[in-house]
C-alpha cells in the first residue's frame, strides 16, 4: 500500500490565511443569490447586495465580501474541473471513502471559496468561518465533494465535522486535518498519521505498529490534534504526553513513514 501517493509537500502560511477550498460540482451552475440566502439560513452570516454578482458577459457569479465576520470572503464559480487532475490525485488518499475517485474524475466544474483574516484574528474564528460556508455550498444539490488540504472527502463528513466543532466549541479539526490509518499485519497492530497539522503551523503526528486498536489509535490521534489547536499547544521530539497524570507516552521526531518530511512519533 502505497501511502506516499500523491501527498504534496504542505507549506505553512501565516495566522491570517485559511488555504483555498474546492466544492466539486456536478454541473456549471450556480445560483448565487440562492447560495447567499441558503448561507444566512444556516449561520445568519448575511452578504450585502453590492457582494452578489450574478455573473454575465462569461464572468462567473460570485459572492465576495471585505468584511464577513472581519474577514476578505470570496465564493465564486469555476466553470470547469479543478486543473491539472489534482482532485483526482487527491482522491486517492481518501481509503475512508471508496467513491472518491469516481466522484473526482466526474465532476464537472467547481467552486472556490477563500477566506482571508486580519491578523490579529484568531486562526479558530477565520477557519470555523470558512467551514460554515464550505458546508453550506456542500448542501447544493450539484455538490458531490470538497477538496482540501491533499485530500477529498465527501459532503456528510465535511457538514459533520463543523456541526461537532461547534456544538463542542473546538477548533474544527475534522474539516482541516485527515487522519490516516492502516494495519501491516491484518488488523494486529494499527498505525495513524495526521496530514494537515503541518499547514496550520504545527507538525504532523504519527503513531506506528500500535495495540491499542484501531477506535482508540484513532481516537487518540483526533485528540491529540484537537489539543494542539484549542490550546495553540506545541509538542516536541523528547518530550511525553498523555490526557491522564499516568499516561507518559514518548514522542520522538523522525522521517515520516506515511507522508513526507519530519513527524513526531507518539509511542501509543
Amino acid at each position: 500500500m502505497d501511502l506516499l501517493r500523491r501527498f504534496g509537500k504542505s507549506k505553512k502560511k501565516s495566522k491570517s490565511e485559511i488555504f483555498p477550498a474546492f466544492v466539486l460540482l456536478s454541473e456549471a451552475t450556480l445560483d448565487i443569490e440562492d447560495l447567499a440566502h441558503r448561507i444566512y439560513d444556516d449561520w445568519g452570516i448575511e452578504f450585502a447586495a453590492e457582494d452578489i454578482r450574478e455573473g454575465a458577459d462569461g464572468e462567473s457569479p460570485m459572492l465576495a465580501s471585505m468584511d464577513i465576520e472581519g474577514c476578505t470572503v470570496a465564493i465564486s464559480l469555476m466553470a470547469a474541473p479543478v486543473p491539472n487532475d489534482e482532485a483526482v490525485q487527491n482522491a486517492y488518499t481518501n481509503w475512508w471513502w471508496e467513491d472518491a475517485v469516481e466522484v473526482a474524475q466526474n465532476h464537472q466544474a467547481h467552486i472556490l471559496l477563500a477566506v482571508l483574516g486580519p491578523d490579529d484574528k484568531p486562526l479558530k474564528d477565520i477557519a470555523t468561518l470558512q467551514a460554515k460556508l464550505g458546508a453550506t455550498c456542500l448542501k447544493l444539490p450539484q455538490a458531490q465533494a470538497m477538496n482540501a488540504l491533499g485530500t477529498v472527502v465527501e459532503p456528510s463528513y465535511y457538514i459533520s465535522g463543523i456541526e461537532i466543532a461547534l456544538e463542542e466549541d473546538i477548533f474544527p479539526i475534522l474539516n482541516y486535518v485527515f487522519f490516516g490509518m492502516y494495519s501491516k499485519d491484518e488488523g494486529k497492530t494499527f498505525s495513524g498519521y495526521t496530514f494537515g497539522l503541518e499547514t496550520l503551523g504545527k507538525q504532523d503526528i504519527e503513531i506506528l505498529d500500535s495495540t491499542q486498536g484501531f477506535d482508540e489509535t484513532l481516537g487518540f490521534m483526533r485528540d491529540i490534534a484537537s489539543y494542539l489547536m484549542d490550546y495553540d499547544a506545541v509538542i516536541k521530539d523528547g518530550e511525553t504526553v498523555g490526557f491522564t497524570e499516568e499516561q507518559k507516552l514518548p514522542v520522538t521526531e523522525s522521517k515520516g513513514v506515511a507522508i513526507p518530511g519530519k513527524t513526531l512519533k507518539i509511542a501509543f
